[in-house]
């Protein structure tokens, strides 16, 4: 079984500063899996070469297509190789909400209810896809949309996306995954994601950590555009790892 997340478990996600001015602007945004820069994400079985039993490869990437994942880090405390590899730069944040934050954020943002499910990533040297998956059950955390009523090569992917490469282990990844009620791999799909609203997307952040290198003139910007300009009550921290160089 795929490890569920506790719902008050804090779910960290480090992004550059141009990402958080799009959540608060545009609202949160979700990608389909196609996206992802990670070329075995979804794949992992087919690194060694093997075919898939259940889906041709361009089955799959259209499968993907229409599968929208949402990844965060699921351990408190903060990683140098986080910030390094989503932080992108100086002038870099830290989010952190909860499960629970996360699925108000999603109610009340009025889309439509999908196929959901949530759990705690697991990391694999490559293997077959029976060795990997296996039908194993993931929670769902929509509620009771989860009928498989889609196209069933287009939710069977759910199994894949909750495993990836034992190089991403420092990840700790979290996921919430949403298949489009379009689904179908007999075509792709046009849209790059969804978004949450901007309200709701401003209200599930419980916290902000600036990175460990920032300049005194981020922070007071941050400070300053989170208090003044949105008028929000985001607790904004200094990270932890301030003095030690990455």
């Amino acid at each position: 079984m795929i490890e569920p997340i506790e719902h008050y478990a804090v779910l960290t996600r480090y992004m550059p500063f141009i990402k958080l001015i799009s959540m608060l602007e545009e609202g949160f945004f979700i990608p389909k899996a196609n996206l992802f820069s990670d070329k075995w994400e979804g794949g992992l079985h087919l690194f060694n070469g093997k075919e898939d039993p259940f889906l041709t490869k361009e089955e799959l990437k259209t499968a993907k297509d229409w599968i929208y994942v949402s990844c965060w880090y699921a351990d408190e405390p903060e990683t140098h190789a986080m910030w390094n590899s989503y932080g992108n730069s100086d002038n870099a944040v830290a989010i952190q909400t909860t499960q629970y934050d996360f699925k108000a954020a999603y109610h009340g943002s009025k889309i439509d209810p999908m196929c959901s499910y949530v759990g705690k990533v697991k990391y694999h040297m490559p293997a077959s896809a029976p060795e990997l998956y296996d039908n194993q059950s993931i929670r769902p955390w929509l509620g009771n949309n989860n009928n498989d009523s889609k196209d069933p090569k287009t939710t069977y992917p759910r199994f894949y996306l909750f495993h990836k490469h034992h190089a991403f282990s420092f990840e700790k990844e979290a996921r919430f995954l949403l298949i489009d009620n379009d689904a179908t791999v007999a075509k792709s799909n046009d849209k790059l994601g969804i978004h949450l609203s901007a309200k709701h997307s401003r209200e599930m952040i419980k916290k902000i950590i600036l990175h460990p290198n920032c300049s005194d003139w981020f922070e007071n910007t941050i400070r300053k555009l989170v208090k003044d300009t949105y008028k929000l009550d985001i607790p904004i921290y200094k990270s932890s790892l301030v003095g030690h160089k990455n």
